[in-house]
């Protein structure tokens, strides 16, 4: 659905987006490096498995930063 629609966005919140990346590392790296603008960071939980995974991936500073904040930033701007 990414690739058809490009106004669509995805989140990694809840168990779901950590469990999903987790079980395929180098599909889920691609698969944000892809689509690195359109990922939203998100956190259900009270621990960091989301933060753990990511860096797993041992993605570029850039995009995490874009994860993290900036693609948020970009769609609810603070200014």
């Amino acid at each position: 659905m990414l690739r058809k629609y490009r106004n669509l966005y995805c989140d990694i919140s809840a168990g779901s987006g950590a469990r999903a990346f987790s079980r395929d590392p180098e599909f889920a790296r691609e698969f944000i490096l892809e689509f690195q603008d359109r990922i939203l960071y998100g956190r259900d939980y009270f621990d960091n498995v989301h933060q753990e995974v990511l860096e797993a991936l041992q993605l570029p500073d850039d995009v995490l930063a874009k994860i993290y904040s900036g693609n948020a930033l970009k769609l609810v701007p603070l200014s």
